[in-house]
This record gives structure tokens, sequence and C-alpha cells, in this order.
């Protein structure tokens, strides 16, 4: 297999969290031996905060999440309620159904049993209730849905492994052996004829030119490198290649001396609501009580606040400059930052390749020698995240197995 292994381990940045439906990942944690936890994907202490003037009244305020809940289901529940006591629910149900109906939205939606109607309670927090058309302006309300997504970054229950992402990849790598990957190995060209393909490589550290021969080679370059790559692949294949785009993907971590988050707002784990210039912030699911920790400062799939060419110091105060709404305490809890911008970084040229159904399947095709393992072509999980990445993983050797079996 040939992959790009031009990025030392010790910059390695990427996926932190792992769907329970990618049993790709997590079936080879499981063979490999690598322990996972749970990772928060949504906490109810977090905080809603909208600085848009389509957030009416409740822009540029810090709404918790079990505020927005409790408020939204509690004050829906109680016009359903009234519904059913004037006798007006459109719905096929015995006046029993609705008696029972009717308790349901009085408990889910913690309503006052004497007057039926939705006050505020202590399991919410303190303060008024928030009136439902704020809250259906501002746009909260997207944000609640009745169960977690299967897929996607709003999905539940995630995992994490214990110790870093990294350690799938290290337990992959003791697994096949050392002897068997090359690490600081620039690609410089892949040939192919009929018998054979052949790999020319660069080491990186001692500047010597190497050369490899195999009866196949499947490339998990990304699409970003593969195109400007010495590669005698078919010009539709090419074509493909050139015209898969890579994600504008950014990500900065954020450490601190305390975890103040915890101490102060009670937050354990999930993310920060905003329209803030930062994409997604998060915070972390291990560590819990600890002394310091990392926050999640920044992560965008495109460009967001121009941030791309920007020197570091530039990046990290715009992360600060527009947290600090939401957490005054940030600047001066603030210890250092780590962020990666997929566009600038030599070896990948962009975050996770976007390729239509039509265009994955030209680049799936084995072309006498080659083929392409690369996540672009996975053919199920959309290709991000590292569900993609096996899938196509196990495509590709499949295809290499029936190519060799024909003999042809």
């Amino acid at each position: 297999m040939l992959a790009d292994s031009r990025v030392p381990s010790s910059g390695y940045a990427g996926a932190w969290r792992i769907p329970y439906t990618h049993t790709g990942v997590l079936n080879y944690c499981k063979e490999l031996g690598v322990p996972l936890e749970m990772f928060v994907n949504e906490a109810d202490g977090s905080y809603f905060y909208y600085e848009g003037d389509t957030a009416g009244s409740l822009a540029k305020k810090r709404v918790r999440l079990r505020e927005v809940k409790a408020d939204i289901v509690g004050q829906v529940n109680e016009l359903l309620v009234k519904v059913i006591d004037q006798h007006s629910l459109d719905l096929p149900l015995t006046s029993e159904d609705q008696a029972r109906l009717a308790r349901f939205l009085l408990t889910q939606g913690y309503l006052d049993a004497r007057d039926r109607r939705y006050k505020a309670f202590e399991n919410r927090g303190p303060g008024d209730p928030y009136q439902l058309g704020a809250l259906l302006q501002a746009g909260f309300g997207r944000r609640i849905r009745s169960i977690a997504q299967r897929e996607g970054t709003a999905a539940a229950p995630m995992f994490h492994p214990i110790g870093g992402m990294d350690q799938i990849w290290k337990a992959l790598a003791r697994a096949i052996g050392p002897n068997r990957i090359t690490f600081n190995a620039e690609v410089l060209s892949v040939r192919q004829d009929e018998r054979a393909a052949t790999v020319t490589y660069r080491d990186t550290k001692k500047g010597r030119t190497h050369v490899l021969s195999a009866d196949y080679v499947a490339i998990c370059l990304p699409m970003s490198i593969l195109a400007h790559l010495d590669c005698p692949l078919s010009p539709d294949t090419m074509a493909a290649v050139r015209s898969t785009i890579h994600s504008d993907s950014s990500k900065m971590g954020l450490a601190m001396k305390r975890r103040f988050w915890e101490e102060d707002d009670q937050i354990f784990g999930g993310h920060l609501y905003t329209d803030l210039p930062l994409g997604e912030f998060s915070y972390p699911s291990t560590g819990y009580f600890s002394r310091k920790g990392v926050l999640l400062g920044l992560y965008a799939n495109g460009p967001v606040g121009g941030l791309t060419d920007k020197p570091v110091a530039e990046r990290v105060e715009h992360v600060l400059m527009h947290s600090r709404k939401v957490h005054p305490q940030i600047r001066e809890e603030f210890e250092s930052a780590y962020g990666v911008w997929w566009k600038r970084v030599e070896y990948s040229r962009g975050g996770y390749a976007i390729a239509s159904p039509a265009r994955r399947a030209q680049l799936s095709k084995v072309e006498n020698r080659l083929l392409i393992g690369s996540a672009a072509t996975a053919p199920y999980s959309a290709p991000d995240w590292q569900e993609g990445a096996i899938s196509a993983a196990w495509q590709a050797l499949t295809s290499l197995h029936e190519r060799a079996m024909r003999g042809d």
C-alpha cells in the first residue's frame, strides 16, 4: 500500500470522535486492543451565543442548552395541553388516550400539575423562562432533536481512544510490523508496465532516492497530492483526481492553565453553539477535574475569519478575542496554542476529499497494476473521518484480489 508517510507523528492532527455507526474503525479498535471511552457530544451546561441581528432579543446573551431545551419543550407542551383541554386535538385518540397524552406532556415538559402551565423550575436552572417566540427567532430550536443522528458530527453515542486518536494507527503499525512501514518517504513517481509497478521515493532524512517494485500498487495519497504526481493513470481517472475538491478544514487547540469551564460554568464536554467566526468550539471529554485542559478553540470545514494566510499569532488572537465573549476568563487562563490549516500542510494540501458518486466510481477502477485506495473512493460513509479510509482500503484490497485471481 502506498501511503504518504512524510508527515511526522509529532505533527498528527485530525479526527477526535468516532460515531457508533463507524463499525470499521470500532472493530479494529476491538481487534487491536485499543481502549475506548465515551466522547461527550452534547452537554446541557453548554451555551448558545449568537451575535447576528436575526437572534433578536437573545443576541449577545449566553443561554444554556438546558434552558433552551426546557423552555422550548415546556412551552410547546403547554400549547398542546391547552388544545387537548379545549377538545381541539385533531388526532384519532379516545378521551382516555387524550388524558394519557396530557399526563405525558405535563411530565415531559415539567408543567405545573395544577394549572397545567410551564414555569421556572429547579432542574432548568435559575431565572425566568425565555419566551418561545424569542427562542425560535434566535434559531436555537434548530439544535433541538428528539433523538441524536446516526451519522455526522451530531451523532451519538460517540467514542474516542484513550490517549488520543493516534493510538489506532500506532496499534495498526504494531500489528503490521515496523519492518513493513517506511517513514519519511517522499513519493516522486509511480510507474507501471505489463509485469510490475515501480515506486520511486526520496528519503527526506538522508536525501537518498530509492526504487521499489511490486506486482500491484495501491495509491493512498490525497487527491491534492496525486494530481501533481508523475503517475500514468488514464486521462479519465486523472481528470477525476484533479477535479476532486479537498476541504479547507482547520483546527486549533487551546491549552489552558485552569479548567475554568468546569470550575466556573459546570460544563463537562459538549460544544459552544454560536455564530461567532470560530466554526466549532468544544470542551474536552477527558481529564475532568484535573489541573489543566485543552479546548478545541476552532474547527471549521471551510475558510473562517480570513485566517488561512494569517500569521500564527493573529490566528490565536482571533480565537481568543471571539471566545472571550462567552468565556471572559479565557485570555487570563490561556497558556499556549496549536493549530493546523490542512491546505497549508505540504503533504496534505487540504482536509477530507469531497467526491461525487460518479467520480468515486471512476477513482475506484483498477488500471492494470495501479489503483487508488484513498478515502475519496469510499464506497460507503462520506470520505471524511477514518471510516471512509477503512472502507476505501477494503474496497481496494477486494479489487486487487479479484484482479490477481483473474490473472489478467
